[in-house]
């Protein structure tokens, strides 16, 4: 623009700058009002707003005022003065119109407006994405068989594991024994929390607190806490009908075959069987009087999930060993699985555990008499 060629002591034509030194020979040796005034006649016009700047524009434009954008970004009313006034300067041309009462967008303020908008919501994006945790943090997907996988349990699992397995996604996803070591074939799963039976003659199998265990399908047994079973059946299900029909999770799972199996032996013909896929779901057609189901001590004894249960007379109580199995061939560091075994271990001693003083669970050889009453929920186990 001609009026960049100012004579001295007179203010720069836009009005904005502060150019009062005359001519000069260079372009870069003017203010930056004057210059580029200049640079947009010659259409090479460039800004350099930052956000900062930006975040108080659109406080100013979301107020219609100075004072109020100021109170309410905790600034003086002068630092947003100077800062309306080098946006200006940059622009070329004044964004707002001053008002005995406020300002206003001019026309170049509108505009300016628009694409502060966008900018701001990609900075406030790129903000977002910095704070968050890697894109594709590590990836451990554990198999649970039904008879471990109530919501108790699956919560407990969770809640451990992102204490211990920090920086390490944790999925977990419920599959049927025989379901397995398909599962492991397909590289769909990294381990697997499962049931197996315990050796009742191996005192090192008894007492350990974590077993290694070379299996004969390429697979490793870490067996982490034996798990209490209870046989129960609907308070109201009629003493005729005991025994006669039997629920189940998962076909494949000792804790769930055994019932059967018992009651065939014991009976002159073998029991209806009903598989219903997920413990909830047996606990559920049990309380309705369905039949009766193997249920693992910690989801009987609970009063919010499971009231209205009874011991099955006559059947004991039973123990199998929760145990970890791994892929031997996995290059995962050692540290990842440490603590997914200590995880497991400590949610499935979590849901054995009882409060000292009170008598623990009962031994695999404990029969409950034919006039066993109501199941007394213990409060350890159900909170």
């Amino acid at each position: 623009m001609q009026g960049c060629r100012a004579r001295r002591g007179v203010r720069h034509p836009c009005g904005l700058c502060d150019n009062r030194l005359g001519r000069s020979k260079r372009v870069d040796d003017q203010p930056p009002g004057a210059r580029n005034c200049r640079l947009r006649g010659r259409g090479e016009f460039h800004v350099d707003i930052d956000a900062r700047t930006l975040r108080t524009f659109r406080e100013v434009t979301l107020t219609g005022s100075f004072t109020q954008a100021a109170r309410r970004l905790g600034y003086s009313q002068s630092s947003v003065t100077a800062q309306m006034r080098a946006l200006e300067r940059q622009v070329g041309e004044p964004v707002f119109e001053r008002l005995p009462n406020g300002v206003r967008l001019t026309r170049a303020g509108t505009v300016l407006c628009d694409y502060a908008r966008q900018i701001l919501t990609l900075v406030g994006e790129m903000e977002t994405a910095l704070r968050r945790p890697a894109a594709n943090p590590p990836r451990l997907t554990v198999g649970i068989v039904p008879a471990l996988a109530y919501g108790q349990q699956l919560a407990r699992v969770t809640h451990i594991g992102r204490r211990l397995l920090s920086g390490v996604q944790l999925a977990l996803r419920v599959m049927g024994t025989a379901e397995v070591h398909d599962a492991f074939r397909a590289g769909a799963i990294d381990g697997a929390l499962v049931l197996t039976v315990v050796d009742a003659e191996d005192p090192a199998v008894r007492f350990a607190d974590q077993l290694h265990t070379e299996r004969s399908d390429e697979l490793t047994e870490v067996r982490l806490q034996e798990v209490e079973f209870i046989p129960v059946t609907s308070v109201g299900h009629r003493r005729g009908n005991l025994g006669r029909q039997v629920v189940i999770a998962d076909p494949d799972c000792p804790s769930q075959r055994w019932l059967p199996e018992f009651l065939r032996l014991r009976c002159d013909s073998p029991p209806e069987i009903h598989e219903l896929g997920s413990m909830a779901g047996v606990r559920a057609a049990t309380q309705s009087g369905l039949g009766c189901a193997m249920l693992p001590m910690a989801l009987a004894a609970s009063h919010q999930e499971a009231g209205g249960l009874r011991p099955l007379p006559g059947v004991p109580r039973m123990r199998w060993n929760a145990s970890l199995v791994l892929g031997r061939s996995d290059t995962r560091p050692a540290l990842d699985w440490q603590n997914l075994t200590e995880t497991l271990r400590q949610a499935t001693a979590l849901s054995c555990a009882v409060h000292p003083g009170e008598p623990g669970p009962a031994s695999p050889v404990d029969v409950l008499g034919d006039a066993a009453p109501a199941l007394d929920p213990d409060p350890s186990i159900a909170s």
